[in-house]
This record gives C-alpha cells, structure tokens and sequence, in this order.
C-alpha cells in the first residue's frame, strides 16, 4: 500500500480520518467532551494541531487519507505557524487541561534523544488491515537506521498491547489528576519506547 507525506491541501480529510479514530480517547475525550464540539464538521477539532503537523513534513498518510501518522523529530523543534485569522482563543476550561497534561507529559518525556509519535489514526472504517503497522514501518526504518528509539504515550490497555506487538515497552505510567474544578479525574497514561534495532 502506498505511503507517503502528506499535503498542506490534504488538511480536512486528515482531520476526519483523526478525529474519527480518536471519537473514544480518554485523554481527547477528557480535553475536548463536548460532542459539538468535538464532532465538528471536517473534522475541525484537529485544524491547529494539524497545521503546526504539517509544517514539520513529518505526517504520513496512506494514498486515500484513511490512515496517518504524525511524527516530530528528535527534540521536538517548534515551527512558528500562523493559526487560522477566525480561531477562537480556547474556552479556559480547556485551556486548564492543557496546563495540567503538558507538564506531566513533559516529566515523563524520556531523556534520551528519539522520535515522537505524536499520533497515530486510522478511519475506524479502515481498521485492523494492518495500515498502522505500515505507518509505523516507515519511521521504524528511519530510526533504526539513525540508532534512535521511538517514543509515544498512549491511554488505553489495548493500546498498550498493539504497540507492544509491534516493538514498544512500557517506559512509564502516570495519572492526570485534575482538582475539583475540572470535575472527573483525568486518564491514565503509559509512555512508552521502542529501541532502535
């Protein structure tokens, strides 16, 4: 199947394929829990990170778009990207989750210089056909070559188990334990790495 980068103009269909996939994620769904807003058309809720995903010509998607996986290079560069001129600011309560999860992600970042796989989605329509495997086969092969690990953070126990099955050990776990204000406590969370080979 083919793989390649994925395109500026490819930006919508990104964003479905993404915010399909990612309907029932504990920490999405904890950041974002409301369904209008989250359920946008064109898959809206992904537009500003996608953007800034773009930029670093590191989004690779199958021909069709059914699939992608973002990847930021090692330490993770900032590129200065002009949000759309109609985005709103984000309603604080969303702006507080931000400021809880990034911290602790950050604290739990290994230490070591590797690849991030900052997502990895497939249109549930399109899934279990082996399209992630492929996504990842791609970089897998980069950072091998580059003597570098590859890193993620992930939610569920089955995530757990798939990125297990394809070279990925949990590195480490934590909680996102929100105060009241917030409501529920937050997701739990597993980092974790897959050595070069």
């Amino acid at each position: 199947m083919p793989i390649r980068r994925a395109e500026l103009s490819e930006i919508g269909r990104l964003g479905v394929t993404a915010m399909r996939a990612f309907v029932d994620d504990p920490v999405m769904r904890w950041l974002y829990p409301d369904d209008e807003r989250f359920l946008a058309p064109g898959g809206e809720i992904f537009r500003p990170a996608m953007l800034r995903w773009l930029a670093h010509r590191e989004v690779w998607t199958t021909d069709d778009g059914v699939a992608l996986a973002v990847w930021l290079k090692p330490g993770r560069p900032e590129l200065d990207v002009d949000p759309a001129a109609d985005e709103p600011p984000p309603p604080p309560d969303l702006a507080q989750r931000f400021e809880l999860l990034g911290p602790l992600m950050t604290a739990n970042t290994p230490p070591e210089e590797h690849w991030y796989l900052q997502l990895l989605a497939t249109h549930p329509d399109w899934q279990r056909q082996g399209l992630g495997a492929a996504l990842m086969a791609v970089q897998f092969e980069r950072a091998d070559a580059e003597g570098l690990p590859c890193y993620l953070e992930t939610e569920t126990p089955e995530n757990v188990a798939y990125y297990r099955r394809h070279g990925f050990e949990v590195r480490r776990e934590w909680d996102i334990d929100p105060d009241a204000t917030l409501g529920a406590p937050g997701p739990h969370m597993w980092g974790m790495l897959r050595p070069a080979r």
